[in-house]
């Protein structure tokens, strides 16, 4: 019940022990998930979650509606938060893991929620992902963030967000109004209180002050991690702690490739792939399971592409691991 409180319906979780609440819940509804895989390649082994889905089309995600334009991530000064603001018609879907590319640094996206149409400014929690960096890179502006076009690879940063949320002694509170509060789930199988409220301030807010710190470590464990595993350094001159720059390395991207291309279509045209979960070297790592299966589809390659990342950090130079 606690983690019902502050995660959103479309996000059922992001974490492999989170999974299994949220499935048990689906099936005490008398709604049983299905589980099929493992679908395999090299050190990757994905398992796709089946279930019954809202209906409804996706929202934007949060990298469409910056192409469009009819998004808004700006700095605020402060490293922990940043203003996003939906200035279109459209839902758009600001989904924990994002990493957001420019401003004074490259930040990462810490919480779950759908942003509505002509929102106002609205605060973003986050952490950084590019140490050291407070000015502008090159010809980026300085002042706002342009694109959103890879999520977090790591689930041992996945982790630390999620505590960043806890570390709240009333967890209750974080965005209860908006994302749960017996608000009425939209086509999406979305929440859609009050699209005026404030729902990322949260004054009693407290992030652990080594949290960030663990961010950073994890930054540099990636990059490390991916510079040995292509055979040459992956962090970019112009910024080398940027995680995403590193992440769009041209070897990075050539052996996220080979995954891409193997898992890709393991979706199809199954109408109630709901999530999924993913094993590296013959461990679960962990899942991601939604309310509806139309986010899901439209999420997967972004997802299939961080689970690539994390594979191709981890891959060793012995046997691979059979898949559980």
């Amino acid at each position: 019940m606690l983690l019902r409180t502050y995660l959103p319906q479309i996000l059922m979780s992001t974490s492999i022990a989170m999974a299994g609440i949220g499935l048990a819940a689906r099936a005490a509804k008398g709604d049983e998930p299905r589980i099929s895989g493992p679908f395999v390649h090299d050190n990757l082994a994905v398992y796709l979650v089946h279930g019954p889905s809202m209906p409804g089309p996706a929202p934007l995600t949060l990298d469409e509606a910056l192409e469009k334009g009819t998004v808004k991530v700006v700095e605020t000064g402060t490293v922990a938060e940043l203003k996003v603001e939906n200035t279109g018609g459209e839902d758009v879907l600001i989904h924990a893991g994002d990493i957001v590319k420019g401003g004074q640094q490259d930040r990462v996206v810490t919480t779950t929620f759908i942003l509505k149409p002509k929102s106002g400014a609205v605060p973003l929690n986050v952490f950084c992902v590019e140490s050291g960096r407070w000015a502008a890179r090159g010809r980026e502006d300085v002042a706002r963030f342009a694109s959103a076009k890879e999520m977090m690879p790591s689930a041992e940063a996945k982790k630390a967000m999620k505590m960043s949320l806890l570390a709240d002694h009333d967890v209750s509170r974080v965005g209860s109004r908006r994302m749960d509060s017996g608000a009425a789930p939209d086509a999406a199988g979305l929440s859609t209180a009050n699209v005026n409220e404030p729902v990322q301030r949260v004054e009693s807010y407290v992030r652990a002050p080594n949290l960030q710190g663990e961010i950073w470590s994890e930054v540099g464990a990636i990059q490390e991690k991916l510079s040995k595993s292509v055979g040459g350094k992956v962090n970019a001159a112009v910024s080398e702690t940027s995680l995403q720059l590193a992440l769009e390395n041209e070897k990075v991207a050539k052996a996220q490739q080979a995954y891409i291309d193997a898992l890709k279509d393991k979706v199809g045209g199954d109408a109630d792939v709901i999530g999924y979960a993913f094993a590296v070297n013959g461990r679960i790592n962990s899942a991601d399971v939604y309310g509806s299966a139309s986010v899901f589809k439209k999420l997967w390659p972004k997802l299939l592409k961080a689970s690539a990342t994390e594979a191709l950090s981890a891959r060793e130079d012995a046997d691979t691991a059979a898949a559980p």
